[in-house]
C-alpha cells in the first residue's frame, strides 16, 4: 500500500488581472500549502477505482482524482491500475484547493506505484489540463502564480506561520464566483513578496455581497485575536493569522462552537 497527502492551500494574495478570449480569467496570486490535508491510499489493481470517506462525493470520473488517474494511465499506456481510497479532510467548495490537490497527489503517487516517469514539462501539461490549480500542488510551499494560476514561481519558505482556518458551513462554486467577476478590475494591486505587506483577495469584492456571513466571519476572527483575516480563493473558507500557536488555540476556541469545521493549521514548505 502506498500513502500520500494532499494538502489544502490558501491564497495570501489574489488579484484578477484580466480575461482571456477563451473565457478564462488571469490572476496574480500567492499560494501557500497548509498542514490540513486529505489522505490517499493506493493499492495495485487490474483497473482503476476510487472510494471515499465522504459519501456525498462522487467516485466516478466526475471526481478530479479519478479523472487524473485515468488521464495519466492513458498517457503512459499503462496496463496496470490502482485501487484508490480518499480520506477527505479538506472541505469542498471552500477555496482551499482540495480537489486540485487530490488530483496532483494521484499523479505523483501513481508514478511511484507504477514505477514510471514523466518529464517535468509533460507532468505540468497533464496537471494543467486537469485544472488551473493542479500544477501548483505538484510543487507546494509558497508560490507566486500568474496566468490562470499555472505559471509558477516558487518562493523562499516562510517561517512556520499559524492560521485559524474556518469553513462557514456552505461552499461557493468556483464557476459561480467567476460569473460575478467584472473586468477590467479597477485599481489593480501588485502581489507583495510575502504576507507581511498585507493580505488581499479581489474575490471578496464580488462574493461578500451575496454571502454577508463571510465579512462577518472576518470580523469575528479579528475580534478573537487574529492579526489579519482573509477569504481564501473564491471562498467560502476564511482564515486568520495567529501570532503564535497558543494564540491560535484561543482564537479557535472562541469560534469553534459556532463553526465546528475550523482548524488551527500551519504553513507547510
Amino acid at each position: 500500500m502506498l500513502l500520500a497527502r494532499a494538502p489544502a492551500k490558501v491564497n495570501f494574495f489574489l488579484e484578477i488581472t484580466g480575461r482571456r478570449p477563451d473565457g478564462y480569467h488571469t490572476l496574480s496570486t500567492l499560494f501557500q500549502t497548509l498542514s490540513l490535508a486529505d489522505r490517499l491510499t493506493f493499492q495495485p489493481a487490474p483497473g482503476l477505482s476510487l472510494s471515499c470517506s465522504d459519501p456525498a462525493l462522487p467516485t466516478d470520473e466526475s471526481n478530479l482524482a479519478l479523472r487524473a488517474a485515468a488521464r495519466l494511465r492513458a498517457l503512459l499506456k499503462e496496463p496496470r491500475g490502482a485501487r484508490i481510497h480518499l480520506e477527505k479532510k479538506v472541505p469542498t467548495g471552500a477555496g482551499l484547493g482540495g480537489g486540485s490537490s487530490d488530483a496532483a497527489a494521484v499523479l505523483k503517487a501513481l508514478l511511484r506505484l507504477w514505477k514510471r516517469r514523466l518529464s517535468a514539462g509533460e507532468l505540468h501539461a497533464l496537471a494543467a489540463s486537469l485544472g488551473a490549480d493542479v500544477p501548483f500542488f505538484l510543487k507546494g510551499g509558497l508560490c507566486l502564480a500568474a496566468g490562470i494560476g499555472d505559471a509558477l514561481k516558487p518562493l523562499k519558505p516562510l517561517p512556520r506561520t499559524w492560521l485559524v482556518l474556518v469553513y462557514p458551513g456552505f461552499g461557493v462554486s468556483t464557476k459561480e464566483a467567476y460569473t460575478r467577476v467584472r473586468v477590467p478590475v479597477k485599481n489593480q494591486r501588485t502581489a507583495p513578496p510575502g504576507i507581511a505587506d498585507g493580505l488581499f483577495n479581489r474575490f471578496e469584492e464580488f462574493i461578500f455581497p451575496g454571502h454577508p456571513e463571510l465579512p462577518a466571519l472576518k470580523q469575528k476572527l479579528l475580534a478573537a485575536g487574529a492579526s489579519a483575516a482573509l477569504m481564501s480563493g473564491s471562498g467560502s473558507s476564511v482564515f486568520g493569522l495567529a501570532p503564535s500557536a497558543a494564540a491560535g488555540r484561543k482564537i479557535l476556541a472562541a469560534l469553534r462552537s459556532r463553526y465546528p469545521r475550523s482548524w488551527l493549521v500551519h504553513t507547510q514548505p
